[in-house]
């Protein structure tokens, strides 16, 4: 029962996971983050960091590897869009 678990976990964290890599790309490319607000990826990562020390808490390896790659995409977003604010103001 817990292997099935386990599979949910990793699909879950598969999906949304690798559904911020388009966005990412994206603002590498076009180096354009105006369609992104600062509040929503400032919160979003922040959730992200608190999930994975969750996940690290409870020893729950889908959570811990799945927000260590999102962060992986997030983080640079994050930056990105700060350098984007500051550039505007």
């Amino acid at each position: 029962m817990a292997i099935e678990f386990d599979m949910i976990g990793y699909i879950a964290g598969t999906l949304t996971t690798f559904a911020s890599l388009p966005q990412l790309i994206k603002s590498l490319k076009t180096n354009d983050m105006s369609g992104v607000s600062l509040y929503f990826v400032v919160t979003f990562t922040l959730g992200l960091s608190l999930w994975l020390v969750y996940g690290i808490l409870k020893n729950d390896y889908p959570i811990i590897i799945f927000n260590i790659i999102s962060l992986m995409f997030w983080i640079p977003i994050t930056y990105l869009k700060i350098r984007d604010e500051l550039e505007r103001s």
